[in-house]
């Protein structure tokens, strides 16, 4: 027997107001989850196009990019990740723009990491190549002083090999770590080897005594052997604090030594007090504290003493150094351009076609190199950017020099000057590529290996745009390229669009060894104003800082040299 219950129908009537509410969300619902839905290709794409962007990041960093530079990607690409497809309960087409929108973002965000990493890329080959030319600098700067750079050389020789074949950031960055410690090592190690001479000094006064000092000596060809092997601060500031320990357990064992050293640290710091006077820095309190610093010897009678002094000297000395190579740089700079304006003024060219007088050097002057120094000076904040200008000042000094030597030079434009053999040796490029340029008489000279390849008659600079001289590397190379002016149309600057067939950029700023299809003649006197056989107006000036080579010598050149092949010019 079955058992039913009925409803009544007044309960009935009484359930329907509340089910038709449900049964009508119930298939709202429906409508709604199928709309959401959207096309599904659309969404695959927007899937696919997020997967590429990130193998595109993760390939950037895998290469170095600097993860600053991928913050704003990283940044945009969180954003679009917190977004939800719109709600729609008829229609489909908000779901898709949705979607399609979001795939065109990720698409752009990943070119535009491809991008970042070229311009990283960029960037960061150039910031290799300058740190690499500023320890080859410095390398000669600091040889000539006497400081061991020979360990210092190795890393420039291997780095140079290396940014050759180098092609990621990660690489770059590596290069320039490298080079940049080695420069400060280098930079740095001056002071060290002051330290090294009072053990040196020491030791010979012992000897002097009829004293035992094979241990010191030994200690101090150790500590000779280990100076000459340093690269980076951290291996010179070890060095150095074993040679001040030295220092100090040998005046603990010669007593008689300390009035001695006493004196050898005050003469350091007067010296230096006094060469800063004579570069016309303000020594009023540097005096002070080297009159506080001689009472204070007075009253040095034990190794205790001697240490605190000794530290006091070495921090008052510490202090005066940005203002001492402050000094140096500003007179050297000063001595730089009255060297230039001297010869200049005595050494001018009469251009017979429009009747003005030039100077021969105007490469040096304030439009040329000379604005650059000065730009360094007045930029220069620390001790190390004030070496930097003391060692491009005396380099450029050098190449001035050899300037007026090579005006005096007759020999024919082909064969080996002596005054670019000096500039090799000068900065030890024996066994290097060198592309040589001399803008006293127009020409460019390929050695290798210390032995003349070929030589060509150019065209560079011009009085308002003289070519840049220094010693220089390639920091880009172009074939089948166009120029275009940095300057507004109306300048007498200006150019048309130009196309160049071989292009190799030696300094910051556009400044290039490139062929001149558009020009008939080269030599001395063509970087003033002139009438070139060709007829063409353009060529009846100098070039805007470049050098002009003839467009089958210029192929030639572009397919012998390299990123690096070193660049002279004088």
């Amino acid at each position: 027997m079955q058992y039913s219950k009925k409803i009544p129908k007044k309960d009935s009537a009484a359930y329907l107001p509340r089910l038709l509410p449900a049964l009508l969300l119930i298939s709202l619902l429906s409508l709604s989850l199928s709309a959401c839905g959207g096309d599904p290709q659309a969404q695959l794409q927007a899937k696919q196009n997020l997967a590429t962007l990130n193998q595109a990041i993760q390939h950037a960093k895998s290469v170095g990019v600097p993860s600053t530079d991928l913050n704003g990607i990283l940044h945009q690409e969180l954003q679009l990740n917190q977004t939800n497809a719109p709600w729609s309960m008829f229609n489909d087409q908000s779901v898709d723009d949705y979607y399609h929108n979001l795939a065109t973002r990720y698409q752009l965000l990943a070119m535009q990491t491809h991008g970042v990493e070229a311009k990283s890329t960029e960037q960061l080959k150039a910031k290799a190549q300058t740190d690499l030319l500023s320890l080859q600098r410095t390398l000669t700067l600091q040889r000539a002083s006497g400081t061991p750079v020979d360990a210092a050389n190795q890393i420039y020789q291997k780095n140079a090999a290396k940014i050759e074949k180098a092609s990621t950031p990660g690489e770059f960055i590596a290069i320039s770590k490298q080079v940049h410690d080695a420069t400060l090592t280098l930079n740095q190690l001056p002071a060290t080897m002051d330290k090294l001479k009072t053990l040196q000094d020491i030791i010979t006064m012992m000897q002097n005594d009829h004293q035992d000092v094979n241990s010191l000596q030994k200690q101090y060809d150790d500590d000779k052997s280990a100076l000459n092997k340093v690269v980076t601060p951290d291996a010179l500031q070890q060095v150095d604090q074993t040679i001040d320990q030295q220092n100090q357990q040998v005046a603990s064992n010669f007593q008689g030594l300390i009035p001695q050293l006493v004196q050898n640290r005050i003469n350091d710091l007067s010296d230096q007090v006094q060469e800063m006077q004579k570069d016309g820095i303000d020594v009023t309190k540097y005096q002070q504290t080297l009159g506080e610093d001689r009472t204070q010897g007075q009253q040095v009678k034990s190794l205790q003493d001697y240490r605190t002094f000794s530290k006091k000297i070495a921090g008052d000395i510490k202090a005066l150094q940005p203002d001492l190579f402050k000094g140096r740089a500003i007179f050297l700079v000063s001595q730089f351009h009255q060297k230039v304006n001297a010869w200049g003024n005595a050494h001018m060219y009469h251009d017979k076609y429009n009747g003005e007088d030039y100077p021969l050097n105007n490469s040096y002057m304030t439009k040329g190199i000379g604005e650059d120094l000065d730009r360094e000076l007045n930029n220069a904040q620390s001790l190390e950017d004030y070496q930097q200008v003391i060692a491009d000042t005396q380099n450029e000094l050098f190449h001035l020099q050899m300037l007026e030597q090579d005006f005096n030079d007759s020999t024919p434009f082909d064969q080996v000057h002596q005054t670019d053999i000096q500039l090799i040796d000068h900065y030890k490029l024996q066994n290097a590529q060198v592309v040589v340029v001399s803008t006293v008489e127009q020409s460019l000279r390929l050695y290798e290996n210390g032995h003349l390849v070929q030589g060509f008659l150019i065209t560079a600079g011009r009085p308002e745009l003289p070519a840049v001289p220094g010693l220089w590397r390639p920091m880009w190379r172009l074939t089948h390229t166009e120029f275009h002016s940095p300057y507004p149309k109306g300048s007498p600057y200006y150019y048309e669009p130009t196309k160049i067939n071989y292009a190799i950029m030696y300094h910051e700023g556009g400044y290039f060894l490139h062929d001149s299809w558009w020009r008939n003649d080269y030599g001395p006197g063509t970087q003033f104003y002139h009438i070139d056989s060709s007829g063409n107006t353009s060529a009846s000036y100098g070039t805007h800082g470049c050098v002009n080579i003839r467009e089958d010598q210029a192929a030639w050149l572009y397919d012998r040299t390299s990123y690096n092949t070193s660049i002279l010019i004088y």
